[in-house]
């Protein structure tokens, strides 16, 4: 397979790429939204036991909408980083290195912002708050790594762009 040909099925391939970030970008906005709305309007208090059951779902809903936000805004990232290889036919550029080095920055955030939310949001306890997201930390920590992996192609690139 030729250049021309490689960079066309990655044209290709980021632009699907891209529509489905958009998708999941739309689908995370929804789990972060509408969860906390239908249980405010399915309020019933019976007793003692219902509030501590009501409590727990506050805390996991908060969590939940938190993370789910800042996961729309890693698809929303990705989703522009994709249209712009779609675009330029590029994968290895500053640009795309930054863009994914905040989004390992926003998986390291959202190790801790869940939880820091459900805190200042619900005042409880570090009983029922959760330490850490081990996934989101490993998640960071790996996207990290793959943006130094791209600039280092994007330097290469350019030392190759400059030679020619």
């Amino acid at each position: 397979m030729g250049k021309e040909q490689l960079i066309t099925k990655l044209k290709k391939g980021s632009m699907c790429i891209t529509a489905f970030c958009l998708l999941a970008m739309l689908c995370n906005l929804a789990a972060a939204i509408i969860p906390p709305l239908l249980t405010e309007h399915n309020r019933t208090y019976v007793g003692n036991i219902k509030i501590a059951v009501d409590m727990l779902t506050k805390i996991s809903l908060c969590r939940r909408s938190v993370s789910s936000f800042i996961l729309a805004a890693v698809m929303l990232l990705a989703a522009l980083m994709f249209f712009r290889i779609a675009k330029d036919g590029m994968p290895f550029s500053m640009k795309n290195a930054k863009t994914v080095r905040i989004i390992s920055y926003l998986f390291l955030l959202n190790v801790i912002a869940p939880s820091a939310a459900v805190y200042a949001i619900c005042r409880s306890g570090p009983d029922t708050v959760a330490a850490s997201n081990l996934s989101a930390l490993m998640e960071g920590l790996l996207f990290l790594f793959i943006a130094h992996i791209i600039r280092y192609g994007a330097m290469l690139q350019q030392e190759s762009d400059e030679t020619l």
